[in-house]
Formats: structure tokens, C-alpha cells, sequence
């Protein structure tokens, strides 16, 4: 009996040797290349037609409680995303990065949805493409 305790203390110590000191979950990629927390206090609600236009948008309103998003992106393009500690994870070929007015933004697209974060934290997009509606998140009045 003890011979095979023995052996198996043998295995298990072999296997743990093998899978290395990296026990973490995920991409091993050092860290995160983009990690920030914003926080959103104003809404605006419009309809949101097929070619990406928004028309027929209420006035600026004042949000309560506030929204909070925490996105953050390893080195290798794996993406967390939070609104409200409700996460969202995507690899990299489940969003898009682009540039408007000179800003970057990350597009994530879920089936009829999609949500678009400024990196630098001005502004988030929420669209639901299936009943035609976009809700414009701001951190300042505008």
C-alpha cells in the first residue's frame, strides 16, 4: 500500500512538474496592455436606423445611479468587459478597434447588440439592433 502511494506522490510531483510555476487561466501574455474603469452619469436614448444613424434623440439626461465599465485587454488581444461587474470576455477576432474624431474605440458585437467604448472614456454606445434603439452614455454633460 505504501509503495502505492508512493507512486502515485511520484506522478502527481512529475505532473505538476511538467505543467510549470503558470497556473493562471487564459492567455499567458504578461499583463494588460489597456486596462481602465470609467464611470458614465449622463444618457441620451435615440432610434437607430439600418445604415448606423441615430435620428430622434431625447434630450441629455442626468443618470442614477451612474454606470460603471471596466474594459481591459491583454497584450495579446484578449478582452475583458464589464458594465456594472456584469462581464463579457471575447478573443481577439470577437471585436473591432478603430479611430473616430482621432479617438480610439473598441466594437463588440454580441447577436443584435453592440457596444462601442471610447478609450479615452467620453462616451459609450449601446445599440440593439433588433428593436432600432441606441443609448449614448457620457461622462460630461454635453
Amino acid at each position: 500500500m505504501d509503495r502505492i502511494v508512493a507512486s502515485f506522490a511520484m506522478l502527481v510531483t512529475l505532473a505538476l512538474m511538467a505543467c510549470g510555476s503558470d497556473w493562471s487561466v487564459g492567455p499567458n501574455d504578461g499583463g494588460a496592455s489597456f486596462s481602465r474603469r470609467f464611470h458614465y452619469y449622463y444618457e441620451v436614448d435615440c432610434r437607430y436606423d439600418a445604415f448606423d444613424q441615430p435620428y430622434d434623440c431625447s434630450d441629455t439626461y442626468s443618470m442614477s445611479p451612474s454606470m460603471s465599465v471596466d474594459l481591459r485587454i491583454t497584450h495579446d488581444g484578449y478582452a475583458t468587459l464589464c458594465v456594472d461587474d456584469n462581464c463579457s470576455y471575447y478573443d481577439p477576432r470577437d471585436y473591432d478597434v478603430g479611430y473616430d474624431h482621432g479617438e480610439r474605440y473598441y466594437d463588440f458585437e454580441g447577436y443584435d447588440t453592440r457596444m462601442v467604448v471610447y478609450a479615452d472614456g467620453s462616451e459609450l454606445i449601446y445599440i440593439d439592433t433588433y428593436e432600432g434603439n441606441a443609448s449614448y452614455y457620457y461622462h460630461d454633460y454635453y
